[in-house]
């Protein structure tokens, strides 16, 4: 009886886990956006792509965060932190024992705010284009 009890507890769950990469695409269920992100401001978004551009596409991070000599910002595979204030943080303040320099007295907040405000959009145009 025990062991059906337990059966019964732990189907849900493996059901449960087994939806989760496809519930992937939604940040908001993850938490992962745990501080207000501009996606509704389409001039914050342009300067988010605009900042992300002058300093870190191309030779770091590559053209929209997919990847160069840094690794990937859209794949969501992080080793510093996937939430937008880690995000935030390791931009302001770099990620010691990386090449990743720190631009928080290069950027605004404001504007390191909208640079992952545009790496979560292109995020979810890479996991659209995937599905």
């Amino acid at each position: 009886m025990k062991i059906l009890r337990t059966l019964s507890l732990l189907v849900p769950l493996l059901f449960l886990w087994l939806a989760l990469p496809a519930q992937a695409a939604d940040d908001e269920l993850l938490g992962i956006n745990d501080i207000a992100l501009p996606f509704d401001n389409p001039e914050a978004l342009e300067l988010g792509k605009q900042r992300f551009g002058e300093k870190c596409g191309g030779f770091c991070h590559g053209s929209g965060g997919k990847g160069g000599r840094g690794p990937c910002l859209i794949c969501n595979r992080f080793k510093h932190g996937g939430r937008a204030s880690d995000l935030v943080r390791n931009i302001g303040q770099g990620i010691a024992g990386t090449p990743m320099g720190a631009f928080g007295e290069v950027f605004s907040r404001e504007e390191i705010v909208a640079v992952v405000a545009y790496l979560r959009v292109e995020q979810k145009k890479k996991l659209s284009a995937e599905q």
